[in-house]
């Protein structure tokens, strides 16, 4: 290697994580020159389950000398975050009422002599529709990808609290209690609302595990107080300060952008938390754990994709993520004796979205988890599992063990 490539080597190594802002920042510049649809979502979608492919899979484990770099880059999204629904409110203030708000408008024409008032004058519902689908799509990864990863920082107040304000922008704010202290524990049992049963679509699920996501950080909150002698409806409840913080959210959209302004914001918010239903169900479907035993390799999906572990801030490396939440995304090592995830997280969503064709692709895998990976405890509630699933190829497994009386129902 010459020594030309060695620092452009070194220098991809870091700036590959921070594909995440720049995608920021270029939403944020969407927002403000006023882009048209132009089929571009579709095309971008289609662009990224093409590179996934292209770039294939990279199971190799790095060291970073300067791991600060990516601490910057986490805490520089969130503030584009931030940016970005400042955008977003001014357009819906604008189409309210035909105000600068907080002078953004003036700002950008001071900077770079573009008049954006001009470029927002004619805008109609499907520029509010697209422009809410950039808004709730960075505020997605600012809760759930950069975010997630600040939510493990427990060591940093800083960090935690970054992680909550990512998630206030798009009414996440239970999300850095629930993920760590729930989630993390309760993997792989019917009571973790991050786990998909076997046989069940997305949006079942989206629809099952919402209201429990809401009641799991409940009932964390209320512990933690009762544990340190408080009262459940106190001050102190991290909850209440972050549902607060949400309504005057929701007050602020209401009284800048009016009843459509807040329609919108509403939608942001829906398609946000569908979204991580969406790119969540995948993460531990069908995986089976016996609540109270330890958290082992075969208990998480593992996705060696480069570009997932590119842009997801190595969330793709799933299993060391559990078998160590406190390991930044940086330092997660691959684990290619696990169970491996049908395809790069971007492709799995899209397929996870179309149920008779996920069940059909992961129903193998599921077969070959309960034979190859689960305790004999788990495969007794794996076999429960599969009758109930309703997926043909599962019940007719299931079917066969109590034919041939392996497996005692």
């Amino acid at each position: 290697m010459t020594k030309l490539s060695q620092p452009i080597k070194q220098f991809f190594n870091y700036a590959r994580f921070f594909l995440p802002l720049l995608v920021g920042i270029w939403a944020f510049y969407l927002l403000i020159v006023g882009a048209t649809w132009d089929l571009i979502a579709l095309q971008i979608l289609a662009a990224v389950i093409v590179i996934e492919f292209i770039f294939g899979n990279d199971s190799k484990d790095y060291q970073y000398r300067y791991p600060q770099i990516f601490v910057a880059m986490m805490y520089g999204f969130i503030l584009f975050t931030v940016m970005i629904f400042w955008a977003y409110a001014w357009i819906m203030a604008f189409a309210h009422s035909g105000s600068d708000l907080f002078g953004l408008a003036a700002l950008i024409d001071s900077l770079f002599g573009f008049d954006m008032i001009a470029a927002h004058q004619h805008n109609n519902w499907s520029d509010f529709l697209l422009a809410t689908v950039l808004f709730s799509s960075i505020c997605g990864i600012g809760a759930l990808a950069v975010g997630h990863e600040l939510s493990h920082r427990i060591h940093e107040p800083l960090s935690v609290f970054l992680a909550r304000v990512g998630g206030w922008l798009s009414m996440f704010t239970y999300y850095a209690i629930e993920h760590p202290y729930g989630h993390h524990y309760n993997v792989g049992t019917p009571v973790d609302s991050s786990t998909a049963f076997r046989g069940e679509s997305v949006f079942a699920f989206a629809l099952r595990t919402t209201p429990q996501d809401y009641q799991t950080a409940w009932n964390i909150e209320r512990k933690r107080l009762n544990n340190t002698g408080y009262a459940t409806w106190s001050i102190r409840n991290r909850l209440l300060w972050g549902y607060a913080a949400e309504g005057c959210l929701l007050i602020f959209m209401f009284g800048v952008g009016g009843v459509a302004g807040l329609f919108w914001f509403l939608f942001a918010a829906l398609n946000t938390h569908f979204t991580y239903k969406l790119t969540t169900y995948g993460q531990h479907y069908g995986i089976v754990r016996v609540p109270d035993t330890p958290i082992e390799v075969h208990h998480s999906w593992d996705s060696a994709n480069r570009f997932t572990y590119w842009f997801s801030n190595g969330i793709g490396r799933h299993i060391d993520h559990h078998l160590l939440p406190e390991r930044e995304f940086w330092a997660l090592e691959a684990h290619e004796e696990g169970p491996q995830y049908v395809a790069g997280y971007i492709a799995a969503t899209v397929l996870s979205a179309i149920p008779p064709l996920w069940h059909r692709l992961m129903a193998p895998k599921l077969l070959e988890w309960d034979e190859k990976w689960a305790s004999e405890d788990e495969k007794r509630l794996a076999h429960e599992a599969n009758l109930k699933s309703d997926v043909p190829l599962l019940v007719a497994a299931a079917q066969q063990q109590l034919g041939s009386s392996s497996v005692t129902a």
